[in-house]
């Protein structure tokens, strides 16, 4: 009997299917998961499927803050066996497990998608955890156009020797050259709302290696200034290369001007894409945006707000303290729960770090912006005093040969550190992607 998959059966991924592979599918708000959905109401890292026995699905909740639902039963901290028709609610996405069969899903088709020329996460994939891709050396844009050079120069002296010069191009027919295709290299969006007493300021950057920062200011208004950077990976790449390569914004006129706020009001956007072949820039000043570009602008703005985990930039003070309150609830629920299951931890983490974002961004501070920060460094301190004991445990058991527990050992260290952004879960998962051939190989 073949292992049960997965369907997304409304949303954005309607349709698509999911197979679950040795390191399980990770489902959440974040790029890194396997199954990225943008939803506000999920965690970053909210849930893991993995293979159970021959060919069973197990599900387990990752400490999400508004959990996970089967069959209209919110889902505790145990793991809990999947059949072919149970139901999955994560935020308003709605999966459905459905016999194997059919074409392949869509988790196995995770390096397609735009190449951005940053890099490729397509790879043979051997020795990786499923869903997860091989990544590939990056090639500048300057290489690009170096190549095509060499391409197009090549296919004239072909012609030149067969067909120029007496050859018989019909029995030696010369292969059309292809042109490179088109990727995104660098992006700048701006956004400026000012009147004669306030100036509100929002920007946001993709650098050629890689790097998407955003600044926020709002002065005097809320006093307030954003700076993050982070650098994003080949699947956050591809995903952004989606959005900016949407046909119908590279249409648009370049400049688009009108009489409809009066100086010294300003309101204003402006989006350039530097491409490996052009740049495509649209202004536009005191006038209604085009359909199209106000839906990529949504969704960068989105996008962006996701990957750097800043959802609230826009928002006011008053909204902001009770945003940073609801997630400090969060954050001490789950410390207070941090023997319950091995993801508490780091979840309580993650909920006051998102509270102390949110109050960072505030000046004056408010009160409770320093006991937010001392929850974040306690639930730290004691996410690395139990990660540094277990994962002793799982060298202890390698250094043993004990495949059995290392697996389950190491098993447990990616549950207790679920984002596979971070490093110490890319340690145990490569570990333990290394013991589980080992047991499929008697132990060798």
């Amino acid at each position: 009997m073949k292992r049960p998959e997965l369907l997304i059966e409304n949303g954005e991924f309607a349709g698509r299917r999911y197979q679950v592979g040795e390191a399980g599918l990770r489902l959440g708000r974040s790029s890194s998961n396997d199954i990225q959905i943008v939803d506000e109401e999920l965690s970053r890292n909210h849930c893991m499927f993995e293979i159970h026995g021959e060919d069973g699905i197990r599900l387990t909740d990752l400490a999400s803050a508004n959990g996970t639902r089967v069959n209209g039963a919110i889902l505790g901290s145990e793991a809990v066996d999947l059949k072919p028709g149970d139901a999955i609610e994560v935020g308003g996405t709605l999966i459905r497990v459905v016999p194997a069969g059919g074409e392949a899903p869509a988790a196995a088709s995770a390096a397609e998608g735009v190449d951005l020329g940053l890099g490729s996460g397509a790879g043979s994939g051997e020795g990786l955890p499923a869903g997860g891709q091989q990544p590939a050396k990056r090639r500048s844009p300057v290489m690009n156009v170096i190549w095509a050079a060499v391409a197009a120069l090549l296919a004239v002296s072909i012609y030149l020797v067969l067909g120029g010069f007496g050859g018989d191009a019909g029995d030696s027919p010369v292969p059309p050259v292809e042109e490179p295709e088109e990727r995104v290299v660098e992006m700048r969006y701006e956004k400026v709302v000012a009147t004669s007493q306030s100036i509100f300021r929002y920007y946001m950057s993709l650098s050629s290696d890689g790097a998407l920062r955003i600044i926020v200011d709002d002065v005097p208004g809320e006093n307030r200034h954003v700076d993050q950077t982070r650098r994003l990976d080949e699947k956050a790449l591809e995903r952004l290369g989606e959005i900016l390569l949407d046909p119908d914004l590279m249409s648009l006129d370049r400049q688009y001007v009108g009489p409809d706020v009066e100086p010294p009001e300003l309101r204003s956007w402006e989006l350039a894409v530097v491409l490996s072949s052009r740049v495509r820039r649209v202004s536009i000043v005191n006038t209604q945006e085009p359909e199209a570009f106000r839906r990529v602008r949504e969704k960068l703005e989105t996008f962006t707000k996701n990957e750097l985990g800043v959802w609230a930039i826009q928002c006011s003070r008053a909204q902001l303290e009770e945003m940073a309150a609801e997630c400090a609830e969060t954050g001490l629920m789950k410390w207070d729960d941090r023997d319950v299951e091995y993801g508490n931890l780091d979840a309580s983490v993650r909920a006051y770090r998102e509270a102390v974002q949110y109050l960072d961004t505030l000046n004056p501070k408010p009160p409770e912006f320093a006991e937010y920060r001392e929850g974040m460094e306690r639930a730290r301190k004691e996410l690395d005093r139990r990660y540094a004991d277990q994962r002793f445990k799982a060298d202890r058991a390698l250094n043993l040969s004990d495949w059995e527990t290392a697996a389950a050992e190491l098993k447990i260290l990616c549950q207790m550190v679920p984002d596979r952004e971070d490093d110490r879960y890319r340690e145990a998962a490569a570990k333990l992607v290394d013991v589980e051939q080992r047991l499929k190989n008697g132990g060798r």
